[in-house]
């Protein structure tokens, strides 16, 4: 069925404001050179490429050994907490939001019937992991704990918060049954961890950086467990890997990647500096935050790259959509359209909301008995019609449905993307620096041993500029 569909790349309205199709004919061979460099690993750490292939050849395995473990939880816990940051988190909060329920925790034997999953280690924000306790208190929850190396501060307190939370209200030895580690499969703080306290863990691979892992036991294993169908979710991607990497497929018309790949090179040099990536359905935001994610730590080198932003619409044309409109021409705006909308019942029923008749003479009888989803293309429509009036290169990806299969089609299109206009950009696109700059002053500043220098360094220039605070007002 998905397979007699298609994903499109729409840049009709971005070719109206820019004449993208004359620069991307002089990008093509780039663009292709920088693919075949991805493919064979000869481009810039390659050491981190095995994300290209591991939807192929490693995938089939790792979703016949986490089963085990996926009915070991379902059975015991109506909850799983996933402790993770970016990579080891975005992917698979962003695939479980789009598909599940949105309402699921309200009435969980109604609307999902699976574990529900809850997230932490993303922050360190008191608020937030205090309220997630107290919802605990009405579950019987596990955790998975997610960390390549372990040593990442905020998921690695918020595990130590919640492995105390697990032993204090189960005890010592059922709390390690609740405990599942996914990180480096040959060493690390984590992966110590886990074989002292006999805690079942998977492996990251360490060829694959946490960006790019949706699609190892990083996503699989937790979305597995949520009751995501993770075996179409994988094969959206492998499809995408047999269309996008083939040497039969080098055409811009016919090739997603590339052409994504080769518009957005185009427009950053043509001093196109910002990219808003534009939901429709706020059930997609989560796919927002993992794109930003890709692209921002991916992108961002040696002072160059776009910078990836996000809106959710109609809701963010109230307050963003007067600077998309008038305000600096710097961005362009790529949207996903979802071409057939409907939403899920107990996960299998398609709805659709018709607009009913009313008396209520609010001036909108004329849309009386119009699917809601008819509002909302128009609504689109007319949105990029405005935009590209306004000067803002608009593309448009259209996604079939909104469901797994798709949803991983588009994903690992993403990333074949981002590495192939990285290399063609002549930027590592698998490293990232400049993440750690905040990590090395906040251990200073925490007092973590081998770091009193730094952290006198630090507080001395910290100290300097309260000089230049204002005041305000002072109270009597």
């Amino acid at each position: 069925m998905s397979q007699e569909k298609r994903l499109i790349l729409d840049w009709t309205k971005a070719h109206d404001v820019f004449p993208i199709e004359k620069h991307l004919s002089n990008e093509t061979n780039n663009l292709i050179s920088a693919k075949k460099s991805l493919l064979s690993g000869k481009g810039k750490s390659p050491e981190f490429t095995g994300w290209v292939n591991y939807v192929k050849e490693e995938c089939p395995n790792i979703l016949s050994s986490i089963k085990k473990t996926v009915d070991t939880i379902s059975n015991h816990s109506d909850a799983v907490v996933i402790v993770g940051i970016g990579g080891s988190l975005l992917g698979t909060k962003a695939v479980y939001e789009a598909l599940t329920h949105t309402y699921a925790s309200i009435n969980q034997e109604s609307f999902h019937r699976k574990p529900i999953l809850f997230w932490a280690g993303h922050h360190i924000a008191l608020d937030e992991l205090s309220e997630l306790l107290d919802a605990l208190d009405n579950y019987t929850p596990s955790i998975i704990v997610v960390s390549k190396s372990g040593g990442t501060t905020e998921p690695a307190l918020a595990f130590r918060i919640l492995k105390q939370y697990l032993e204090d209200r189960f005890g010592c030895d059922e709390a390690s049954h609740r405990i599942f580690a996914i990180t480096d499969p040959q060493d690390g703080t984590l992966l110590k961890i886990a074989k002292e306290n006999n805690y079942p863990y998977f492996p990251i691979p360490k060829n694959v950086g946490g960006r790019y892992s949706v699609f190892t036991p990083v996503g699989l294993l937790p979305l597995a467990i949520a009751g995501i169908n993770v075996t179409e979710f994988v094969a959206g991607a492998v499809q995408a890997f047999d269309d996008c990497t083939s040497e039969k497929n080098h055409s811009i018309e016919t090739n997603p990647a590339l052409c994504y790949a080769g518009i957005r090179n185009v427009l950053y040099a043509n001093k196109y500096k910002i990219e808003s990536l534009c939901t429709w359905t706020p059930k997609a935001r989560g796919i927002a935050e993992w794109w930003k994610q890709l692209f921002g730590e991916s992108d961002g080198k040696e002072n160059t790259g776009i910078f990836p932003a996000s809106a959710n619409f109609t809701t963010d044309l109230h307050s963003l959509g007067q600077y998309f409109q008038d305000g600096e021409r710097h961005l362009f705006a790529t949207h996903i359209k979802i071409q057939d909308e409907y939403s899920l019942l107990k996960g299998s029923i398609k709805r659709k909301i018709k607009i009913p008749e009313s008396n209520l003479k609010d001036g909108f009888e004329f849309l009386a008995g119009k699917d809601l989803s008819y509002v909302q293309n128009e609504a689109q429509q007319g949105t990029f019609l405005a935009h590209s009036d306004g000067k803002v290169p608009t593309l448009v990806w259209e996604l079939p449905e909104l469901n797994a299969w798709w949803l991983g089609y588009w994903m690992y299109v993403n990333m074949l993307a981002c590495g192939i206009g990285g290399y063609a950009r002549g930027i590592n696109p698998f490293d990232q620096p400049g993440v750690e700059d905040y990590k090395n002053n906040m251990f200073a500043l925490m007092g973590k041993p081998s770091y009193a220098d730094k952290a006198a360094q630090i507080k001395s220039r910290l100290n300097t500029g309260n000089r230049l605070r204002s005041l305000g007002l002072t109270s009597k």
